[in-house]
């Protein structure tokens, strides 16, 4: 998938640059050679997730469009010609009603990709699996995007801060609500709304019973609360966006490894009685655990139980690298 990648990247080259110095003429662009994109793990994704949306062309809305299928989405497309094809030109518009999304333009690489399936015939193309789909849509791409996601940006806070043991979590469900899953905290919201969204008012309450999480536990910061309620009026879709993960730049404490634990663990591990006795809140706290073995254990579920305890939070190969390049370099407060 690096070579596709690649491709586009040089695909977005040839198309941007002759509109730089020509302005906006038409000049073909070669395609021949680049893989075949798929419409059903790298197009569909990228229209229902930027498009689809609730209230928009999901069929709710006063649109013309609908665009979470194959056929709603060709009455917008004509095969082998992108520059004649209602909604590519939609997409790349910087101005007008016809700006799709209104908003939140898409990616370049998206843009590219939509772009390239059309003139290679807009077919209703699927992959084999383990092929294409770097998308970050539903399918489990992980291509990044930089909107409020679910899965890199939500739950982690959600379980960290409300799904914690003895609250919200699997085997407490307190008054009923297990926040661990993608499931559970859809019911919570509406899409598109979040001030009728139950999710989003127990977060931003001042305080009383409802207030989410209750007083004395580690709150929700003002960047968590406004991805929340970005991830709702986007539609609260169940997407993985993928990670920016480096393991060749240096892992640091203060810009790699606090950043993740303040999202992901310091809800159950900080304040006066942290959960098992361990406070991630600080570096030494965190260098503790380093040097006792107890953190890259608990991350890789070495003998003890992973952490995240959620399923789906749980760290990715190459950010478990980062923590373990971290460690092997002696854990150090940069």
């Amino acid at each position: 998938m690096k070579l596709v990648r690649k491709n586009l990247k040089r695909l977005a080259v040839i198309l941007i640059f002759p509109l730089l110095i020509f302005g906006y003429c038409t000049h073909e662009a070669d395609i021949t050679g680049f893989p075949e994109v798929c419409f059903t793990s790298e197009v569909l994704p990228v229209f229902q997730n930027g498009c689809a949306m609730t209230g928009c062309h999901d069929g709710t809305g006063e649109s013309g469009y609908i665009l979470n299928n194959y056929q709603g989405i060709m009455q917008g497309i004509t095969p082998f010609n992108s520059s004649k094809s209602a909604l590519y030109e939609a997409i790349i518009s910087k101005w007008g009603e016809n700006k799709m999304p209104p908003d939140q333009p898409l990616s370049l690489e998206n843009r590219v990709k939509i772009r390239l399936w059309i003139d290679q015939g807009a077919g209703e193309t699927t992959c084999p699996e383990g092929n294409g789909g770097n998308n970050g849509g539903n399918n489990g791409g992980n291509s990044y995007v930089a909107r409020a996601c679910f899965s890199r940006d939500i739950l982690p806070v959600i379980a960290s801060r409300c799904g914690s043991t003895g609250c919200h979590d699997a085997a407490s469900h307190q008054e009923g609500y297990n926040l661990t899953s993608y499931t559970n905290i859809r019911n919570l919201v509406v899409p598109g709304n979040k001030t009728s969204s139950k999710l989003y008012r127990v977060i931003t309450t001042s305080g009383g019973e409802d207030k989410m999480p209750p007083a004395g536990s580690p709150q929700l910061t003002v960047a968590e609360i406004d991805s929340i309620g970005k991830w709702i009026m986007y539609g609260a879709l169940n997407e993985n966006c993928g990670e920016v993960c480096d393991t060749v730049a240096p892992v640091t404490f203060s810009k790699v490894i606090n950043p993740f634990l303040q999202l992901s663990c310091t809800g159950c591990h900080s304040g006066t009685a942290p959960q098992g006795g361990v406070n991630l809140s600080s570096y030494s706290g965190v260098s503790s655990a380093a040097s006792s073995g107890l953190l890259m254990k608990s991350l890789t579920g070495a003998g003890v139980t992973r952490m995240p305890p959620t399923p789906l939070a749980a760290l990715s190969t190459c950010r478990i690298r980062q923590f373990q390049i971290w460690v092997n370099n002696g854990y150090p407060n940069n």
